[in-house]
Formats: structure tokens, sequence, C-alpha cells
């Protein structure tokens, strides 16, 4: 089996759909830190809107409680920053400026000032609404749930008496118009809870709601796109629905994902064509649906992003049907005319995608890192797009806004510039997890661009005396100045093995050298390990069970059972192999001590997890220099692989994977 995982190494890849428009090209307009004044621990990004102006409105969670700024259209002075009167989790902004805030049981307007109340609507005693939206004849739109299933509907609506009174979540949808008076007022779900996450509105006031549904029983209508029926052991689903304007009859709804995927971000562009995005195994979802609910026009699947929440406010799309979104990443994300490399402290990225889900653009976000909450994404005026999230720790942004205190807060603009410069070299990462914070010599790293190699993936002939060569089809990598190993060659991927001279604290330079001309190059610490398991999903191992079958959800290991799985970057070998070279007996030992950990279901007295029986951890016989082999007791289904001592909090000495365990 092993000498399919290592061709299955050496084709390590994505897919993603590209367009074939060449002048859409979005450059960097500012980027800059906002002072966020009395905040001291900024905790997450709630909201954003823009008003008929272009002006940018900021929801921040922190722990002065939650706070809204707002910015010129021109993000270079903050027009004000106000404390909010109570805790709101959602916000949505009129075209005038005028700004709706809700939270538990209340949704308040205030004035252009940001703090004039102009009218409070309570809905329930326990309501909470998760989103809300505005449209443009000033009605608001609020989504939510509520435990006490005391919202007060109206006749005629959907359904006006809650569809559960089992579980803590029934949803439900509320139309206000201008004076804060309930137009109506509906409960939506099945016989068991349902939590929107997101919800818009189009001009003819219908309204559109995503979330998460955990019963069968959700209504769906007549020649929807997934029934309920087509979902196999039904446990939760994510769902989109489409209100009539008088909230009566559903005009569409739908299921978006037979896996149990969380729902998460809903963008409307002006034909009604709603996008949805999912969070994924080892990856992202996005879905543009007809205006029927019917069909879905795209669906296109982004790997690399592992955050787990709701990306509601990480999706926007414009009139025309592109869309836009901002998400957090790791190496292996894919990217077209990016404007800048990735980071080693954490990084973002905002991709493009136009209505038939080719992608316009996809770039890292210089200084925004990807360690936190997922970042916000917004259009402003005159077609500029806006991301909100995280600055990076060593950014130095482009502008410095005036005041000094609080600067958690980073904030990019974009817009269309034909002659933006694009890098060539976007990211190297670990080739087993793709984190890209570090580099340990013997690792397998895989780099990822455009125009990096030929067009055609290339393959090295080996054999146990020729061993890797450090050139390929006119392909070279470099670690400062030293060629290292290669795997596999192509435009937009090239696998290598980083040379064992490699000094740990040193900075290295990592290069690709693509017929005599040099690209870009990447800046990366040598640390003393740098672990990734190689996976078949970007979650789940590449693992061998003990009967030597492969794991999987249809065939797991037996609890007790020895697991085999395989990773990179442990760090040095004694005696210390040649580059590129086939390890064979005697076998190599591992320098740095090796650990697997059971994250769940076992814990000891002290809360940590527990340490797992190692039978074997060393380098893989007869593979190239740089794979190792780890054989360990399975007790669990959710692990950490460790080198050089305990390291499973996180950080370039621990990695993350899942194997499959019958329980």
């Amino acid at each position: 089996m092993f000498q399919k995982l290592s061709r299955w190494i050496a084709l390590l890849s994505f897919t993603a759909a590209m367009a074939s428009a060449q002048n859409f090209l979005l450059g960097v307009s500012y980027s800059e830190v906002v002072p966020t004044g009395s905040i001291t621990t900024l905790y997450q990004f709630l909201a954003t809107a823009t008003d008929s102006q272009g002006a940018i409105y900021l929801l921040l969670y922190a722990n002065t409680g939650q706070s809204i700024i707002k910015l010129t259209p021109a993000g270079d002075r903050v027009v004000y920053q106000n404390m909010v009167p109570f805790p709101a989790y959602c916000m949505a902004v009129d075209p005038s400026g005028n700004v709706y805030l809700a939270g538990q049981n209340i949704v308040e307007k205030f004035g252009a000032d940001g703090a004039t109340p102009v009218y409070k609507t309570t809905l329930g005693q326990d309501a909470q609404v998760t989103s809300l939206a505005i449209d443009a004849a000033g009605d608001l739109y609020a989504a939510g749930y509520t435990p006490s299933n005391d919202i007060q509907t109206t006749p005629g609506a959907l359904q006006q008496t809650p569809p559960t009174t089992f579980g803590p979540f029934n949803a439900f949808v509320v139309r206000l118009n201008s004076s804060g008076a309930v137009d109506y007022a509906t409960y939506l779900g099945g016989s068991s809870q349902a939590q929107p996450v997101s919800i818009a509105a189009d001009a003819s006031g219908s309204a559109f709601v995503a979330g998460v549904a955990l019963s069968s029983s959700f209504p769906t209508t007549p020649g929807a796109y997934l029934s309920a029926s087509a979902i196999r052991n039904f446990t939760r689903a994510s769902f989109l629905a489409r209100l009539s304007p008088d909230g009566s009859p559903l005009i569409y709804s739908t299921f978006t994902d037979a896996q149990g995927n969380s729902g998460g971000g809903l963008a409307l562009d002006a034909s009604d064509h709603a996008v949805v995005v999912l969070t994924e195994t080892g990856g992202t979802s996005i879905l543009r649906f007809n205006p029927e609910g019917t069909a879905v026009i795209f669906s296109d699947f982004l790997p690399g992003s592992f955050y787990a929440g709701s990306l509601s406010g990480s999706l926007s799309a414009d009139a025309s049907g592109n869309t836009y979104l901002a998400l957090p990443a790791v190496a292996n994300y894919p990217v077209k005319k990016s404007l800048a490399s990735c980071e080693a402290d954490g990084f973002s990225v905002l991709t493009v995608l136009d209505k038939g889900g080719n992608i316009l653009q996809s770039t890292y976000i210089s200084g925004s890192t990807g360690n936190a909450e997922p970042p916000l994404v917004g259009l402003g005026a005159e077609s500029t797009v806006y991301v909100v999230g995280f600055p990076n720790p060593s950014y130095t942004p482009t502008r410095q806004l005036a005041g000094s205190s609080g600067n958690f807060l980073f904030l990019a603009s974009f817009s269309q510039n034909p002659n933006a410069q694009t890098v060539q070299l976007a990211c190297v990462g670990n080739a087993g997890s793709y984190t890209s914070d570090a580099v340990v010599g013997g690792e397998i790293v895989s780099l990822f661009g455009e125009g990096l190699g030929p067009s055609v993936g290339t393959q090295p002939q080996v054999s146990t005396e020729t061993g890797f060569p450090k050139q390929l089809a006119d392909v070279q990598v470099t670690f400062n100045g030293t060629p290292g190993s290669l795997l596999y060659v192509q435009d937009g991927q090239i696998n290598a093995i980083a040379p064992w001279s490699l000094q740990t604290g040193q900075t290295v330079q990592i290069c690709v050298v693509y017929q005599s001309a040099t690209t870009n190059c990447l800046s990366r610490t040598v640390a003393k390990a740098h672990p990734g398991v190689f996976t078949v999903d970007g979650y789940h191992a590449a693992a061998i069970n003990q009967d030597g079958t492969l794991n999987s959800a249809a065939n797991p290991a037996q609890f007790g059972s020895v697991v085999s799985i395989f990773a990179t970057g442990l760090g040095a070998l004694d005696p210390q192999p040649q580059d590129g070279a086939i390890v064979g007996l005697p076998l190599p030992t591992e320098t740095m001590p090796i650990g697997t950990f059971c994250n769940v279901p076992t814990f000891n007295s002290g809360g940590m997890p527990q340490a797992l029986a190692i039978q074997y951890a060393g380098p893989a016989p007869y593979q190239v220099a740089g794979v190792s082999q780890i054989n360990f007791v399975a007790a669990g289904s959710g692990f950490w692989l460790t080198a050089g001592g305990d390291g499973y909090g996180g950080g370039p000495s621990s990695a993350e994977f899942q194997v499959y365990v019958a329980q």
C-alpha cells in the first residue's frame, strides 16, 4: 500500500474552476489598522454594512461589550464609535445611514448618528435574533430562534403556531415596517429544532433565509433542489428558504447539503440568485441557486479553510452575479492573480467568482491574519470591495489613521486596477497539514502559485540508487540557494523536500526557478520540527488499519488496535540521509521524541489529552527520506501528533488529525 501512498504524495493537488475572463483584476486601494479606542481585547467581528454613500459600518464584540464603528467611504477617518446599549449580535444599515441592531428579544433602530433611538420593537421574551436585512423600502427583516415559543405570529402567516414543543430552537422570521411595527411574523421549521444563520431580502420584499435544520420534516417545496428523502441517515442539514413578500406561502424551500455540513453565509444578487456557503471537512463549499430553488447553477469546493463556525458575514454578491468570499486559509487554497504571498503567522484570502462559479481572482490579503475569527467582506461605493479582520503582528499598514489606542482592527479596500502587481509564488506549506508557519530540514513541502512549472505535471523516474532529483522539467526549488529534491512539478503546484542541512532558528528564503527565471521568494523560520499528517480529505489521515486495509468511514479501525499513519516534518534523522535519498535498512532513527495523543473521548483527571502507546515511529521503509511512519494504538477518533515534546496545544511542533475508530 505504501507505494500507492508515495504516488499520492507526489500528486497532491487541488482542482478549482478558473475563469476565462482576463480583464478582472482587483488591486489594493488601501490597507490600515483602525483605532478602536477603549477596546483592549477584540473578540469577534459580528457584522459589517455600507450605506448609499459607501460609508463602512462595523459591529464588534469586545471586552467593553458591543461597539459600532462608522468609517468614511474612503476609510480614512472614524466618523463615530458608539457603545451599543444592549447585547446586539447582528446589524443592518439602510441607504440613509440609519443603523438597526438586534439581540435577545429586541430590534432597535438608531438615527444617522448611530446613537439616537428611532424605534424599539420587542419580539418575544426569549427570542434571539441571529440575522438582519434591510430592503430598499426601509422594511427590516429579522430571523432567529426562540426557546419559549412566545413569538406573536400574524394572521395568514406561513406557520402561526410553533412547529414543535421539543428542543430549544424554533426558528422565526419577522418583517418590520419603517416605523417598527410588525408586518408579518411566522415560525419556520419542522418537528425538531431549526436555527437560521443568515437572512437577505430582494426588491419585491421576499425574504431568503439560510440555516440548519435538525429534522427531516423541515418544510420543503415540490421540485426543490434537495428534499429530505435524498438525505440518507438524516441528523442535520442546511436549508435555504424563500418566503413570499407577505410571509405566507413559501416560494421555495430546499435543503442545500446532504452531508450534514453547517450552513453559513447567504448572499443575494439583483436577479434573486441566492448564494450560500457551507463549512465542510477540509474546506468550504459555495453554491449558487436559481431563483426558483430547483437547481444549483454552480457548486464549488474551495480547499484549505478549516474554520468550523458560521461564515455569515464572509460572503457578498454584486448586482451582476459575482460572488465575494473572505476566508481564513491554509497553503493549498486555490489562488489566481494573487496580490500577495501567504504569511507565516496566519493569513486570509479573498476569492471572487463569476456567476458560473469560475474564479475571477483569488488573492491572499497582506496584513490580515487567518488565525482567529473569519474576516468579513462587504461591497462599497463604485464597486469597491472591503475586508475586515485581525491584523498580522508583523503587519505594516499602507497608511495610519488618527488615534493610537486599541489597534486590533484590520481593514483593506480593493478596486479594479488593470495595473495591479501579482505574485508568482503564492504560498508554501507542509505537504501533509498545509500549515505554513515554519519549515524544517527533510520536510516535504508543497508550493502553490502560477507559472511555477510546466502546464503538464511531471514526476521523476527514481530508483534506490538515484533518489529524487534537484532539477525536474527546468524547475528548481531553492532554500537559501540550496536546491531541494523534487517529487512533482506543475504550473500551479510543486512538491519538494527541504534540504536536511537547514539549521534550527535560521531564516530561509524559499524560491522557485523555472526556465532560469526566479520567482518572488517566501521567508520562513526553520523550526526543530513541523509535523504534518498526510490525509485523504484535509482532515482524516491516510491511515492503514492493523489488518492492512485502508482506514475509512466504512472500514474503521477497531478500538485498541494498531493504526499506521504517515507524516513529514518530524525533524532530524540519525544518521542524516542524503537529500532525496530512498531510505533502506538499517533505518535511521528520529532524533525528536514522537508522541500521539487522544483528543476525545479519554481525558485524565488533569483535563489533558491521553498519551497513546506507540509501537513504531521512524522513517517509512523504502520511501524517500522525509516520510515518517507512526504505528500507534487507537483509542478515540481525534488525535494529535507531536514532535519534540507535548506540543498538542498547536504551533509548529504538533499536528491534529482524525482516524475512523469503531467505538
